[in-house]
């Protein structure tokens, strides 16, 4: 295991959990819990760092490129080498996809198809308000800012969920 977990048996304590919360609270909140949240934040992070990649190529471009960033916040400085964080990301996105495929294989091998067809059908909010908050307390927490909501978030998330069905077979 890499950088992204610190606890070697994440994916199947995640995995654990759902049949827990399933056996409480029924096939959605699980498959909410555990596609919705915990699948779909690890796609978040494989896309993240693919867009860091991306805009570190950009910066590459420029002839006064130093990958040097010196930033600083309150009474701290802090120094960030691109060239560095260029290669951690690319360590990030192929610890993710082996860690998507993997978590692909456990899931299928707890819950029916079916069930997971189903899930992906019904349209589901993502994240982790996804599954556990009303319409109406998502609403409230997006007006206040507690959750970012806009045109962007909603197009990063219709390709989070694309990319997401496709590691199910769900096309």
């Amino acid at each position: 295991m890499g950088n992204i977990f610190s606890n070697e048996n994440q994916l199947q304590e995640w995995v654990e959990a759902a049949e827990g919360i399933k056996d409480r609270f029924g096939i959605d909140k699980a498959l909410g819990y555990l596609i919705g949240e915990k699948f779909y934040t690890l796609v978040d992070t494989q896309q993240f760092s693919r867009k860091r990649i991306r805009n570190i190529d950009e910066e590459r471009k420029f002839p006064d490129y130093n990958p040097i960033r010196e930033r600083i916040y309150g009474n701290r400085k802090f120094v960030e080498n691109l060239d560095e964080t260029y290669e951690a990301e690319k360590e990030r996105i192929a610890e993710a996809a082996d860690l998507l495929i993997k978590f692909t294989g456990l899931i299928k091998s707890y819950f029916e198809p079916y069930e997971i067809k189903e899930y992906f059908e019904s349209h589901p909010r993502l994240g982790v308000h996804g599954h556990i908050a009303t319409d109406e307390e998502f609403d409230f927490l997006v007006s206040k800012g507690a959750i970012e909501h806009s045109i962007d978030t909603e197009i990063d998330d219709a390709i989070i969920f694309g990319k997401m069905k496709k590691y199910f077979g769900i096309v």
